[in-house]
């Protein structure tokens, strides 16, 4: 009879020879430690990904006082402008005062925040795909053929005009003085925005996918095949490249010396900002198009699965999700204490108190076979966003706080007070 190891006969203990599997698992357990001690730097840094959770995680508890609860938001209507004969290109802009918005068709108009009234109007006589960009002092319009124009803040009297080589891929920026085109066929192009000359152009790996967006000294950029670029703000060189794989389908945004953005696999991600190596990626329950919004230390992402995902901004782990009612695919605006979303098709603005998410006011439109087209525009102590699926139209609302009721009261207390006060 075989034994292995040490057996036991009639109360004795007799040596046996080992089992031929005993090598074999120490070379094994030898092969695991020394692959792990090879595997590159960057490859053991990045964190696993992290499980949807399929129903809504423990009481989230960040650190902020129980008993303080934040006043409801309060949304009133100004005035509805209503102008355009086509739908809106894109988002309105804020520009020398004024609200700056373009149609599809051409028209760029200037609307004074306080009255809805038209401060100038320009048309372009050719049609636009994406929206107007703006320095402050100059507005600037990329039409559908590719041409790019400057237009005067405050009467609307052209400045410059140029050709681009190629129509336009996604929403021209402006930043550090330059104006941003992506173009169709790969190419980021720098364009002067004083004279409309072209500084520099960089060729990207594939198409953009997303509008550059700002860091330090550097701007960031996205395409379909799945690269994130951090470029040179001035010459556009390359700082570093990172590849992800799919395509990237949010704008990169730089906080607290990383760098956020979501990829067509459903996952959000964390870069370092100094080198492009990737720091942590968490699952999504479904596409991300929105801007992330970073507020330390929590990441706000907004998903097309009707959620707003809440994670850890340093190491991704997810702290709770926030049901909306319908799909989340437009750039929220945040304010010091709220976040306003626009959800598609809801026809309604919801605001949310940070950091839990707590709804605390929502303005429905009511207008059947209507919802918002962009994302909300802040002026002062009101919003603007656009709607009209046929025409374009803008809508400004008065936002204000209502003041928490006394305890057993079961009125109101005194007027709403404004948001800053």
């Amino acid at each position: 009879m075989k034994v292995t190891g040490r057996a036991v006969y009639n109360g004795r203990v007799k040596q046996g020879r080992r089992s031929r599997s005993w090598p074999m698992a120490r070379l094994m357990s030898l092969a695991v430690i020394l692959g792990l001690a090879f595997l590159p730097e960057a490859a053991r840094a990045v964190r696993p990904q992290r499980t949807v959770f399929h129903t809504q995680p423990v009481e989230w508890n960040p650190e902020v006082n129980e008993d303080h609860k934040p006043p409801a938001l309060v949304f009133q209507p100004s005035w509805t402008w209503n102008g355009f004969k086509a739908p809106l290109a894109g988002d309105p802009v804020l520009c020398a005062g004024s609200i700056v918005a373009a149609s599809r068709d051409g028209d760029v108009v200037a609307i004074v925040p306080s009255t809805g009234e038209i401060r100038w109007r320009a048309s372009l006589a050719e049609a636009v795909t994406v929206g107007p960009a703006t320095d402050g002092t100059l507005v600037f319009q990329v039409s559908a053929r590719g041409r790019l124009r400057a237009l005067q803040g405050l009467d609307g009297q052209p400045a410059w005009s140029i050709d681009l080589p190629e129509t336009t891929a996604v929403p021209i920026r402006v930043i550090g003085g330059r104006v941003l085109v992506g173009t169709v066929d790969g190419v980021l192009v720098s364009v002067d925005a004083r004279s409309g000359r072209i500084a520099a152009r960089q060729t990207l790996p594939g198409r953009p996918s997303t509008a550059p967006e700002a860091a330090p000294g550097t701007l960031l950029i996205g395409t379909d095949h799945g690269f994130v670029m951090a470029l040179d703000d001035s010459t556009l060189e390359t700082r570093w490249k990172h590849a992800v794989g799919p395509a990237v389908t949010s704008p990169p945004v730089f906080h607290d010396g990383r760098v956020y953005f979501a990829a067509a696999d459903r996952t959000i991600r964390c870069l370092r900002f100094r080198s492009g190596r990737q720091r942590w990626r968490a699952r999504l329950g479904a596409v991300s198009t929105a801007r992330p919004i970073a507020r330390r230390p929590y990441l706000y992402v907004l998903c097309y699965d009707n959620d707003i995902y809440v994670l850890n901004g340093r190491n991704g782990h997810q702290l709770t999700r926030v049901r909306l009612g319908h799909r989340l695919d437009s750039d929220p605006l945040m304010t010091e204490d709220h976040l306003m979303v626009v959800p598609f098709t809801e026809a309604s603005v919801v605001g949310l108190a940070l950091p839990k998410l707590e709804t605390v006011g929502r303005y429905a439109l009511e207008a059947p076979g209507e919802w918002f087209t962009t994302s909300p525009l802040w002026i002062d102590d009101q919003i603007a966003v656009g709607y009209g699926r046929s025409e374009g139209r803008i809508l400004a609302l008065k936002v204000s706080r209502q003041k928490p009721e006394p305890a057993g009261s079961g009125s109101p207390s005194g007027e709403p007070r404004q948001p800053g006060s």
